[in-house]
């Protein structure tokens, strides 16, 4: 490992593991490059899924109901939501304290400012967008309900212009820059893609066969031990026909495979500037898409389902073992700040409730150190709230105001049976609840952990069990 790598993350939004993953219908050469010279975790998981919450918890190494960033930042005033620079410390400042020269280029939505100077990023461009064009009128897949605006989900951008991702731009020219002056540099690249409304450039979709594109499992299946608001969402969606979800799905996947082909152009800026070897490759999402699973679409606002909350991580750089698939590492976004400053030998976070991965990075970690993760929906705008614990093949979900969830994942893949209720797993339930409390409790989840007025004690286990 050199003294001071340089560090280069890969961000895209609404990504979700199994779009990434090995054998997946998606076409994508260079993150499986990356994913040969490097590990790729299978079971990372985002903090919470939707955009600001799941980013805010990636800068600062903290869960939602810490940082207070509960929802997106365009959709609540700073008073409510907010993570400025003097409440908690960023990821990019200690880098900077390190001797880092720090650039962010693309979605940030991290905070409301939009001041990246004061969060130690010394070149920014927050305002690049996507890729993406308007979409030619054939191949769209609109929803419409009345009251609302028609819903695009999918199109294609027929134009036949063949042009970049000014995101991807802006990194290559900083990257070259920072090659020629010798320094450290932290290169940070953020897609709004594959975001709905999936619109590709044709050339790329042109890459798949519609026709023979697979649908969920469970895009007809009803929504049995489910909550309520599952039903609801899947209503929005009951117009959709087959052929209407494989488009919806290639389209997904062919944008991913455009920014895919983006990727490769800055590895190559990497590579000519002979940086390559020296720079800790980071890729990863903030949370995934349903895309049809249990008939729900886009990011499933306040659903729990491994399709939204099962992100992917590819890590590559010099001191990172390659070549692995890694099918047991349980670990999260609060993990990512820690991992980086510790091999950029950058002075640690003073509050992370994540740990450095550099032990499975490099070979020597105990695995019974990662069998566990975890995630919060905070409120958001519907106003109710949820936990969720995983631990080896079991994953708990608390809902106070819904359906409590039991799954066991590794016989369960697709969360089709729900085994809260079954008195056979009670003895799991309550092992699993209990783990929810320790981890509030470690990361000072007060709102609900110390709840105990009457008409709030709706977990299978309260608390003190765990005191």
């Amino acid at each position: 490992m050199p003294e001071r790598p340089n560090v280069l993350f890969l961000m895209n939004d609404h990504t979700n593991a199994e779009a990434v993953a090995p054998g997946s219908p998606c076409i994508k050469p260079n993150l499986d490059l990356l994913a040969r010279e490097g590990i790729r975790f299978e079971r990372c998981h985002t903090t919470n899924a939707i955009c600001s919450p799941a980013r805010a918890s990636l800068m600062t190494s903290l869960y939602p109901s810490t940082h207070g960033m509960w929802d997106c930042t365009h959709t609540q005033r700073p008073e409510w939501v907010d993570v400025p620079a003097s409440r908690f410390t960023y990821f990019s400042t200690q880098l900077a304290n390190a001797g880092y020269t720090n650039g962010y280029f693309g979605k940030w939505h991290v905070e409301q400012s939009l001041r990246l100077e004061d969060f130690g990023w010394h070149e920014y461009d927050v305002s690049l967008g996507s890729m993406r064009h308007a979409p030619a009128e054939d191949g769209k897949v609109v929803v419409p309900k009345e009251g609302y605006r028609d819903y695009l989900l999918c199109g294609v951008d027929s134009s036949g212009e063949e042009y970049t991702h000014p995101a991807f731009d802006r990194g290559c020219d900083f990257i070259r820059r920072r090659a020629a002056d010798g320094k450290p540099f932290c290169c940070f690249v953020s897609t709004s893609e594959p975001h709905d409304p999936y619109v590709p450039p044709q050339r790329f979709l042109d890459l798949y066969d519609i026709s023979s594109i697979p649908l969920s499992p469970t895009l007809r299946e009803e929504p049995s031990g489910k909550p309520e608001v599952v039903r609801r969402m899947r209503a929005e969606w009951a117009s959709l026909t087959d052929a209407d979800w494989r488009r919806i799905r290639a389209s997904y996947w062919a944008v991913i495979t455009a920014v895919d082909a983006e990727i490769g152009r800055i590895l190559n800026v990497l590579r000519e500037t002979g940086q390559y070897d020296n720079t800790i490759i980071v890729f990863l999402s903030d949370h995934g898409d349903m895309l049809g699973s249990h008939g729900l679409a886009t990011k499933g606002v306040g659903t729990a389902y491994e399709e939204v909350h099962n992100i992917p991580l590819i890590v590559r750089g010099p001191g990172i073992r390659q070549g692995i698939e890694d099918c047991r590492t349980m670990t999260s976004l609060v993990d990512l700040a820690p991992t980086v400053l510790e091999l950029c030998g950058a002075d640690p976070l003073p509050h992370a409730q994540g740990k450095s991965l550099r032990p499975v990075l490099d070979g020597t970690a105990d695995p019974a150190d990662w069998e566990d993760a975890y995630a919060e929906f905070f409120g958001q705008r519907f106003v109710y709230t949820q936990r969720i614990t995983w631990h080896g093949d079991w994953k708990y979900v608390f809902s106070p105001g819904g359906v409590d969830e039991l799954y066991n994942l590794a016989s369960d893949p697709h969360e089709r049976h729900n085994l809260a209720g079954d008195s056979a797993h009670r003895e799991v339930l309550i092992d699993m609840c209990k783990r929810m409390w320790r981890k509030m409790k470690e990361i000072g989840d007060e709102s609900l952990f110390n709840t105990h007025y009457a008409t709030l004690r709706t977990a299978p286990i309260g608390p003190l069990s765990v005191v």
